[in-house]
């Protein structure tokens, strides 16, 4: 899955990676939530793909309501930490609060993998360090790319979804629209 270089119009190169991004809001109107940040990615990244939404139980605090959930597919010439903190600004922008972990949020974006890249930070780490737990990353993700293969556990997604209770997560949509 490595990047790849393109030339840009001053034939400089230009990094492109390969990117899978979860994002998932429980507040607010959640579709138009996911709609408005997708399209705000695209600023970005370079979307070629995103699953159906799935409506999800939350997990760790359970007193919030349902998230809606989606996996997108896209290439982009942001490094990791770029990308990170762009989909901080985005999260931002369309008004996320700072809350307590796995509390309830109007948009949530986290970066599940990045070409094959495996790092662990403070404030990143790719994979996403529970993604492997989480149905409502898998499900979506297995829709898109069932046979990518996770760098740290050698697996394919559809393996890792194999491996997760699917309870809970329940597809609702076949496209999310975006203008």
């Amino acid at each position: 899955m490595g990047s790849q270089t393109r030339l840009q119009k001053d034939n400089t190169s230009l990094a492109e990676h390969i990117v899978y991004l979860s994002l998932g809001s429980n507040l607010g109107d959640r579709y138009s939530n996911l709609a408005a940040a997708i399209q705000h990615l695209r600023d970005a990244v370079e979307i070629s793909s995103v699953s159906s939404i799935y409506e999800t139980e939350p997990v760790g605090y359970l007193d919030q309501p349902q998230f809606y959930n989606i996996v997108c597919s896209g290439k982009t010439s942001l490094s990791a930490p770029e990308l990170l903190q762009f989909a901080k600004e985005i999260e931002s922008e369309h008004g996320r609060q700072p809350t307590f972990r796995n509390g309830p949020r109007l948009i949530d974006i986290d970066i599940i993998f990045f070409d094959d890249l495996c790092m662990a930070h403070d404030d990143l780490t790719i994979p996403h360090p529970r993604m492997a737990e989480r149905a409502f990353v898998l499900m979506p993700l297995a829709e898109i790319a069932p046979q990518l293969v996770d760098p740290v556990s050698g697996h394919t997604v559809q393996e890792l979804l194999q491996n997760v209770s699917q309870e809970g997560v329940k597809k609702l949509s076949a496209e999310l629209r975006i203008d």
